[in-house]
């Protein structure tokens, strides 16, 4: 037999054997597939158990707040979101009719009883002190509606039977108040205890009277602030147990006079600056605090090494902190999206809220006065103010499937001193312009959005630029619009396809930092537009604001922020252009120019600025592109009416009707 065909047959023989079994070998294979089947089956029949049953918690909690969920010791599991916010606002009500019980145990011994009423001393009674019971019940119900699937259906689970969720109860207390309203009770319960202190009487030369000091018992108001806000987190009515301690001065009358040797060289650092920089607008703002003001905020203490060191009285310096609350505090803001014709009809941004935090606050300006008791020539001269930011409860992206999820820049300007038509057209096209959605791929055009300038429109005459004259024309004003688009279009990043400056120099668009020209968009339609690519491959959204108060636009670009950034250096002018020659101008028949009346505009020196634009790509590729900018000098032109033109005057420049002149106090220009 040949060998090929030996091997093969020995290979089939053997492969037989090794694939037959036996009766006991084929009653085993059998008992593991009907195991093996029956373990599968059992499974998917468990998984779809479960399934169901997540399924059905999810259905029967829908609009609920789940069980496991807890504000403090109160369990809100089961409630409505109506119901628990009702929950809340009884707990506020009864806080605002019954007050808070105290019970003030005095350094003798001696108990004093007595309830503050939430109405004492203050006009909006409910803001004094109270639980925020939106805020709270957004938190209770968005817990296990996060949008992961894997989250939302195991953690309602886990957190009920296993580990409870407990929510931070809220609080908003207005602290200068409270506490203003705590004292007249707590004041006279005290006798006096306090340090050695110095007044100031003449800031020329130093002069100071001493305050002795003097033992006696005290309230520490550092403690029972704190206490106070966890009370009404609790949502007790319990009576809050207060202790008065006794003071012991330690720092007497001759240390007084001691301290006051530095005085001269405390308050030869001069004045101490504050600075705020909002961290969603980047606008920033500038206080300073002059040597009369904390003067009289004056403290002498001992610091850690036992040295007599003056700082700032905190109360004093919070309630001077509470007056900026106005310009610093913004409440949170919910998201809305509701599409219409391809247009977001109804839009509103969600935005954190901003809270001013007196007490990191006042360390930070303590510790930066502190510093002036050592002599030192490196000495914190500007203090920033310390903000804390909430959360709103509905953020963009669980309001729009376009894929817009936070702010991609923003861009500012201001309007301030402008005639009232003119506020008018600008407030008409930040109203066209807001919700506006640029697709993916598209050239924005300002004037496509904003426009058509038109009557129909809604625009009013106002003052345009228009050669050497300035005439009044439907839509004046636009050119507010197309600078704050430019300066936004430049924070986010976006490629500026068309960008041109005006023909003067207009003081509403000078650099807000520096006051130089140069970062100003005209629009003039239909040839003057300003553009830009929406590279980013998802939708953008505009979102406008104007504030009449502030008399500032602020216009945000919302998309997918893909890590893009973009950033411009402040203008430099590197040749002004004086104005030139003053110049009259006879004209007859002219409805704006009476006869034997002059009407003069402005005049205008010319410049020549430039800035860097610089943005960095989602790559990380940087690209920097100057804008220059030339402004021609205009000078003073004045129209004189006369009955008729001389003879001949006609042909000459100098005499020749140009057109409508407007007076000097109304001829800020305003677009081209």
């Amino acid at each position: 037999m040949p060998k090929k065909i030996q091997e093969k047959t020995e290979d089939l023989i053997k492969n037989f054997f090794e694939n037959t079994l036996t009766d006991e070998q084929s009653e085993v294979r059998g008992f593991r597939l009907k195991t093996f089947l029956y373990i599968f089956l059992s499974t998917i029949v468990l998984v779809a158990l479960v399934a169901i049953f997540l399924l059905g918690y999810q259905r029967y909690y829908r609009g609920k707040i789940y069980p496991g969920v807890y504000a403090n010791n109160y369990h809100l599991g089961g409630l409505t979101g109506e119901q628990a916010q009702n929950f809340i606002e009884n707990y506020n009500n009864r806080l605002v009719r019954e007050g808070i019980d105290f019970t003030a145990t005095k350094v003798d011994g001696s108990i004093v009883s007595f309830k503050l009423n939430n109405l004492d001393g203050v006009d909006n009674a409910p803001e004094l002190i109270k639980i925020d019971s939106e805020r709270l019940v957004g938190q209770a119900m968005r817990f296990g509606r996060t949008g992961d699937w894997f989250d939302d259906s195991w953690q309602p689970i886990i957190r009920r039977f296993f580990w409870p969720e407990t929510i931070e109860v809220p609080v908003t207390i207005n602290e200068v108040a409270f506490r203003e309203v705590l004292k007249t009770y707590l004041a006279p319960m005290e006798s006096g205890g306090r340090n050695a202190n110095i007044k100031i009487t003449n800031l020329e030369d130093f002069s100071f009277e001493v305050l002795l000091e003097q033992s006696g018992g005290v309230f520490m108001y550092e403690k029972i602030m704190p206490a106070v806000r966890d009370h009404v987190a609790d949502l007790s009515f319990a009576p809050i147990e207060i202790k008065q301690d006794l003071f012991v001065p330690d720092v007497l009358g001759a240390d007084a006079y001691k301290a006051a040797e530095k005085l001269s060289s405390l308050f030869g650092y001069g004045e101490l600056g504050l600075n705020y920089i909002n961290p969603q607008t980047n606008i920033r703002r500038d206080w300073s605090i002059g040597p009369r003001e904390y003067a009289d905020w004056l403290e002498i203490t001992r610091d850690g090494e036992n040295n007599l060191v003056f700082v700032l009285n905190e109360e004093k310096v919070k309630k001077y902190l509470d007056i900026l609350r106005t310009d610093v505090d913004e409440s949170e803001q919910n998201a809305k999206f509701v599409m219409e014709d391809g247009k977001v009809k109804e839009f509103q941004a969600s935005r954190s809220g901003l809270r001013l935090n007196l007490n990191k606050t006042y360390e930070s300006i303590n510790n930066a006065f502190k510093e002036r008791n050592y002599r030192s020539s490196e000495v914190t001269k500007t203090v920033g103010l310390v903000v804390d930011m909430v959360d709103p409860q509905i953020k963009m992206a669980e309001v729009n499937d376009l894929g817009i999820t936070g702010i991609i820049g923003v861009g500012y300007s201001t309007f301030r001193d402008s005639h009232n038509n003119r506020i008018r057209n600008i407030a008409n096209a930040v109203k066209r312009l807001n919700g506006t959605l640029v697709k993916p791929g598209e050239i924005f055009s300002a004037i496509k959005y904003a426009g058509p300038f038109t009557t129909a429109n809604g625009f009013l005459p106002e003052a345009v630029i228009k050669g050497r004259e300035i005439k009044n024309e439907v839509g004046g004003g636009m050119c507010q619009i197309g600078t704050t688009l430019f300066r936004m279009a430049m924070n986010s990043g976006m490629d500026i396809v068309e960008r041109h400056n005006h023909s003067l120099v207009v003081n509403y668009y000078s650099d807000p930092v520096n006051g130089n020209p140069g970062t100003d968009a005209a629009l003039y339609e239909p040839i003057v537009d300003l553009k830009f690519n929406n590279d980013t491959g998802n939708y953008l959204l505009l979102q406008t604001d104007i504030d009449y108060k502030k008399q500032m636009l602020t216009f945000t670009l919302w998309g997918k922020p893909d890590g893009r950034k973009g950033e411009y250096t402040h203008p430099i002018v590197s040749r002004w252009i004086a104005a030139g020659e003053p110049q009259e101008i006879l004209v007859s028949k002219e409805p704006q120019v009476k006869v034997g009346e002059k009407k003069c505009q402005v005049a205008y020196r010319g410049a020549v600025a430039s800035f860097t634009y610089t943005r960095i790509t989602p790559s990380g590729e940087k690209i920097d592109r100057v804008f220059e900018s030339y402004y021609r000098p205009l000078p003073k032109i004045c129209m004189i009416g006369v009955e008729a033109l001389p003879e001949g005057c006609k042909e000459k420049e100098s005499c020749a009707s140009y057109g409508q002149a407007v007076s000097a106090s109304t001829t800020l220009p305003v677009g081209e």
